[in-house]
C-alpha cells in the first residue's frame, strides 16, 4: 500500500518545485505542472510572456500572465491529487462537517461516513461496499481512482453506458427510462474507440516523416498569411465608424481558429512522441467521464484531435468588400481557406441522372482535383454544348464539398455534346458525349373527376375542344348525336343535339373548336358537313352554315380559330373556305392540291398537316394571300419516328400531333423538334386537345377519351 502511494506521488510531482501538484495545468506539448508554477517561471518576450517546458524546451505563449487559467487542466492529474489528498488528510463525515470524524469510506457513493451517518446508510444502501478507513488497501485506492463521474440526471447513480445515438453518458435508470432502443456501448468501449483513433493518427504522423515536413510547411504558410490577414483587417478596421468593430472581432476570431489550429498541428508534429505517451497513459488510467469531457470540448481544443490541412491549402487570405463605404452593414469582408487552383487534367464531369429526357433538367456535376480542395471559383468553369439549339445553361452552383453543379436542359433527343474547360483548358473527359431520350408521355395512372364525367354515358367520343381560359371543355359524341360540355371538375353543363336535321339536331358530329369562352364549332358530319354554331353558357341555337341552306360543305372539317370573328374549315372540293364579321360571306380560296388533315392557327401561323408532313405557314386571311413557297419550316416523316401526321393540337410551347399509323400521341417544339411520343395506344388517336397545365386529352377510333 505505501508504495503504492508513494507511486501515485511521483506522477503527480510538480518537477519545478518536487511538490504534489496544485491545480496541474497541461502545456501544448502535453507536460503537466502546477499553475503556479508556470506562472512564476514565465518570462516575459516583447510584449509577451513565454513559459519555457524544462523537459522538453517547448515554449507556451501567454500573452497576459492570467492566461495561464485558460490553459486546460490535467483531469488524470487533479483526480489522483484529490485521491492523494483524501487518503493521507484527516477525513470530515461528508454528510455533515459538525459531525465527529470520519472512519469509514464508501466506495459506491463515494462518501466519508461517521459512526452515527454509517449506521444510517447501512439501512438503505445494504449492497454497498464500505471500508474503514484505516484498513483500506491498495485495491480500494484503485476503485476510487476509477470511480466514473455520477449522471447528470439521477446524481445518486454513476454513468455506466455511452448512448451513440444521445452522444452521452448515461446511467441504468437513463437507459431504462430513456434509451431503450438507442445504440448502446460499455464506457469501456467507448473509452479505447475514443483514444485508438487519436492514437493511431499520432503514430502514422510519427511514422511519415514526409506527410509531417508537408504539413509544418503548410502551418508556417497558415501563420504567415493569417498574420497578413489580420493586418489588413485591422488597417481596414481604423478607416470605419465605430459601429464596425464588432464585425472586426469576428473576422479576426475566424483568422485565430486558422491560427490555432496551425499552432495544434504544428506542436503535435513536433511532440507526437510526447502525445502517445501521453494517450497511452490516458487510455491505461484515464476514465469514461475524463475522456468524454475532453472529447466535448470545442472543436478548435480538443486535446488529441489532430486534423491535417489539405494538401492543397496554402493558407489564409482577407478579402475586402470593395463598397464597404455604401455597405456598412454588410460587414468588414470574408474570410477564407486559400488552396492551389484546380489542375485541369484533374477534373472531370459526369451527368445526374445516367439517363434523361429531352427537355427535362439534368444536372452536370464538374469535379475539380479529383474532389480535393482547390481555389477555383464558378468564373473558372465554362460549360458548352455544340449548339445552343442542342442545349442551354441554366444555372451555376458551388456545392456544400467545393464542386461544381450546372443544371441544363437537353433540347434535342440523341446524341449531345458537352464541352467543360476550367481556367480555359478542357478538363480530362471533354467533350462528353451524352444520349438523350425521347420524353415517354405517360398515360394518367388514376381517371380524374373530369375524365371520369367524358366517358361515363359515352358511347363513341369524337372531336373534343377547349376553350382559351380552360373554364370549359366540350366533346362530341358521333353514336348519341351529341355534344356535351363539362367544367374541368367534370360538373355537365350542357348536353346538346340529338339525332335528326331540325335546328338543335346533330347527325354524327366530328371536330369542335370554340369560337370565344362560350360558343361552340360543331362539324356536323352526317348532316351534309354542316357546321352549327351554339351559345354553350345557355344552350341555345345560333346559327347553321352549309348543308340545307347554302353551299354543301363535305369531308373532314378541321375547324380553327384565326381571330376571335374569324375561322377556317376545309371543304369536299380541297379548298379553304373563310368566314369573315359577316357570317354569310364567305371566299373560297385553293391552297394546296390536296386538302390537310388538321390546320391550326397560333400567334400568327398556321399549322397544317397532310400525311407525310405538318407545314407551318405566314398567313394575311385579311388579303386571303397564300404563298405556297415562303413556308416558315416543314416537318416531314422523314426526319422524325412519326408514322402519319394527322389531328394537330398547339400551346404556346409545343405542337401535339396525331399519329394514327404508329397510333401514338407525339410532342414536338413549334420548331419542330422531335421531343417525345406516347406508347402505342389500342387504337389509333383521333382528336386532340391540350390544357393549359399541359395536360393532353384525346379521343381515338374505338371510342376512348385518354388523358396524359
Amino acid at each position: 500500500m505505501e508504495s503504492f502511494l508513494e507511486d501515485l506521488k511521483l506522477q503527480v510531482q510538480c518537477s519545478l518545485c518536487k511538490e504534489t501538484m496544485v491545480e496541474p495545468k497541461l502545456l501544448q506539448c502535453f507536460h503537466t505542472f502546477c499553475k503556479t508554477c508556470i506562472k512564476t517561471n514565465a518570462q516575459l518576450d516583447g510584449q509577451v510572456n513565454i513559459f519555457k517546458c524544462p523537459q522538453c524546451d517547448s515554449s507556451t505563449e501567454l500573452k497576459e500572465l492570467n492566461d495561464v487559467e485558460d490553459l486546460q487542466i490535467s483531469p488524470i492529474h487533479s483526480r489522483i491529487v484529490q485521491v492523494l489528498s483524501f487518503v493521507e488528510n484527516q477525513k470530515v463525515c461528508s454528510v455533515s462537517a459538525s459531525h465527529s470524524h470520519a472512519l469509514w469510506q464508501c466506495l459506491d457513493c463515494d462518501r466519508s461516513l461517521c459512526y452515527e451517518c454509517l449506521n444510517s446508510h447501512s439501512i438503505f444502501t445494504k449492497d454497498h461496499k464500505v471500508v474503514a478507513l484505516s484498513e483500506m488497501t491498495k485495491e480500494d485506492v484503485e476503485v476510487m481512482l476509477k470511480k466514473e463521474s455520477p449522471c447528470k440526471t439521477h446524481a445518486h447513480q454513476d454513468v455506466e453506458f455511452y448512448c451513440q445515438d444521445c452522444d452521452d453518458l448515461i446511467c441504468l435508470l437513463c437507459l431504462r427510462d430513456c434509451h431503450k432502443k438507442h445504440k448502446i456501448i460499455s464506457l469501456q468501449e467507448f473509452a479505447q474507440d475514443s483514444l485508438s483513433q487519436n492514437f493511431g493518427e499520432a503514430q502514422k504522423l510519427f511514422d511519415d516523416q514526409e506527410e509531417r515536413q508537408r504539413q509544418e510547411k503548410i502551418t508556417f504558410q497558415i501563420k504567415e498569411t493569417s498574420s497578413e490577414a489580420q493586418k489588413q483587417v485591422k488597417e481596414l478596421t481604423k478607416k470605419l465608424v465605430k459601429k464596425l468593430t464588432d464585425c472586426e472581432q469576428q473576422l479576426l476570431n475566424e483568422i485565430q481558429k486558422s491560427i490555432t489550429k496551425a499552432d495544434k498541428n504544428l506542436r503535435i508534429l513536433r511532440h507526437a512522441p510526447a502525445a502517445q505517451e501521453y494517450i497511452k497513459y490516458f487510455i491505461q488510467n484515464g476514465t469514461a467521464s475524463e475522456i468524454f469531457d475532453l472529447r466535448s470540448d470545442k472543436e478548435d481544443s480538443k486535446t488529441f484531435a489532430y486534423r491535417p490541412f489539405g494538401k492543397y491549402r496554402i493558407g489564409v487570405e482577407f478579402k475586402p468588400n470593395e463598397g464597404l463605404d455604401e455597405q456598412v452593414n454588410t460587414g468588414l469582408g470574408l474570410v477564407r481557406e486559400t488552396f492551389e487552383k484546380a489542375d485541369p487534367n484533374m477534373c472531370s464531369f459526369k451527368v445526374e441522372p445516367d439517363e434523361f429526357e429531352v427537355m427535362k433538367k439534368a444536372t452536370l456535376k464538374v469535379v475539380l482535383n479529383e474532389g480535393k480542395p482547390c481555389g477555383s471559383s464558378l468564373d473558372d468553369v465554362t460549360i458548352h454544348f455544340k449548339t445552343e439549339k442542342e442545349g442551354s445553361v441554366e444555372e451555376k452552383r458551388v456545392t456544400d464539398d467545393g464542386q461544381i453543379e450546372v443544371t441544363f436542359t437537353p433540347r434535342v433527343s440523341g446524341q449531345l455534346t458537352a464541352k467543360v474547360q476550367v481556367h480555359g483548358n478542357p478538363v480530362s473527359n471533354s467533350p462528353l458525349m451524352m444520349d438523350v431520350k425521347p420524353q415517354h408521355i405517360k398515360e394518367m395512372a388514376t381517371y380524374s373527376k373530369l375524365q371520369i364525367a367524358m366517358i361515363t354515358g359515352a358511347k363513341c367520343p369524337s372531336g373534343v375542344a377547349v376553350n382559351k381560359t380552360n373554364t370549359r371543355i366540350a366533346v362530341a359524341d358521333r353514336a348519341l348525336h351529341c355534344v356535351r360540355v363539362f367544367n374541368m371538375d367534370g360538373d355537365l353543363l350542357l348536353s346538346y343535339g340529338s339525332e335528326g336535321r331540325e335546328e338543335g339536331q346533330l347527325c354524327r358530329p366530328e371536330g369542335l373548336v370554340f369560337l370565344n369562352e362560350t360558343d361552340l364549332i360543331i362539324h356536323d358530319s352526317g348532316n351534309y358537313g354542316r357546321i352549327c354554331m351554339v351559345d354553350t353558357l345557355f344552350g341555345k341555337f345560333l346559327k347553321t352554315i352549309g348543308g340545307g341552306s347554302g353551299k354543301i360543305v363535305k369531308g373532314d372539317l378541321n375547324i380553327i380559330t384565326v381571330e376571335i370573328t374569324n375561322w377556317w374549315t376545309r371543304s369536299g372540293g380541297f379548298e379553304f373556305l373563310l368566314f369573315t364579321n359577316n357570317i354569310d360571306d364567305k371566299c373560297d380560296v385553293a391552297i394546296a392540291r390536296r386538302g390537310p388533315h388538321c390546320a391550326i392557327a397560333h400567334n400568327g401561323l398556321l399549322y397544317h398537316s397532310n400525311g407525310s408532313w405538318v407545314q407551318v405557314k405566314h398567313f394575311n386571311y385579311h388579303l386571303l394571300h397564300w404563298d405556297e413557297q415562303t413556308a416558315v419550316t416543314t416537318i416531314t416523316t422523314n426526319r422524325h419516328p412519326i408514322g402519319e401526321f394527322n389531328n394537330l393540337a398547339v400551346n404556346d410551347s409545343n405542337l401535339f400531333v396525331c399519329d394514327r399509323e404508329s397510333q401514338k400521341v407525339h410532342k414536338l417544339t413549334l420548331d419542330g423538334r422531335y421531343l417525345g411520343a406516347t406508347s402505342s395506344l389500342s387504337s389509333a388517336p383521333k382528336y386532340i386537345a391540350v390544357l393549359n397545365d399541359g395536360r393532353i386529352i384525346c379521343t381515338t377510333d374505338e371510342g376512348r377519351v385518354l388523358f396524359f
